[in-house]
């Protein structure tokens, strides 16, 4: 997963070079603030056998993000809530632990062709989280959260994202979701 996680990281960097030399000083066609909307599937990102197996859950975020009109690259606030479910079966006893855990993070994208009806973007935030586990005993932390994250703007409002979330071994996720941004299209 690791080797994998570096070629991406690598490849994506090495587009952002070309892109950049290509796109030169060029002031993008897109306005200063946005709001995106997003909804989406989480998963577990890890295998966990003291938890067993891992279903997918739900993930609801909203984001603001203010675009430079002379770079490609925008800044934002992000906020999120997800649940992730493992579970399996001992015996005659099914077990079921629900993982929730509340983001906030800074973020940052750097986006290909900004302002062009069909924009890839690869970006990061970095912040905090709140988790917990709904089960037996109940557990709950506070932990500094990093998302990695990649995605395409279609038509200057939907986005699709696919981001990870790394914090806690229990509550890392791998998230797919679609929003709209409101906002920030074409001037």
């Amino acid at each position: 997963m690791r080797k994998m996680i570096v070629a991406i990281v690598a490849i994506v960097a090495s587009m952002m070079v070309e892109a950049s030399a290509q796109s030169g000083y060029v002031i993008r066609d897109v306005g200063a603030v946005e709001v995106e909307l997003g909804v989406g599937l989480a998963t577990a990102a890890n295998r966990m056998p003291e938890y067993g197996k891992a279903r997918p859950g739900v993930d609801a975020n909203v984001e603001v993000r203010y675009n430079f009109a002379a770079q490609p690259v925008d800044l934002g606030l992000y906020a999120s809530v997800c649940s992730i479910y493992r579970g399996d079966r001992v015996g005659d006893v099914a077990r079921s632990y629900k993982f929730v855990s509340k983001n906030l993070m800074l973020t940052s994208d750097y986006n290909f062709f900004q302002g062009g009806k069909v924009s890839p973007y690869i970006g990061f935030g970095v912040g905090v989280a709140w988790s917990d586990i709904a089960a037996n005993n109940q557990y709950g932390g506070t932990n500094f959260v990093v998302m990695p994250r990649a995605g395409v703007e279609l038509s200057h409002h939907v986005r699709l994202t696919v981001s990870y979330k790394i914090f806690d071994r229990a509550n890392n996720h791998l998230t797919l979701s679609l929003g709209y941004a409101f906002g920030g299209g074409r001037r």
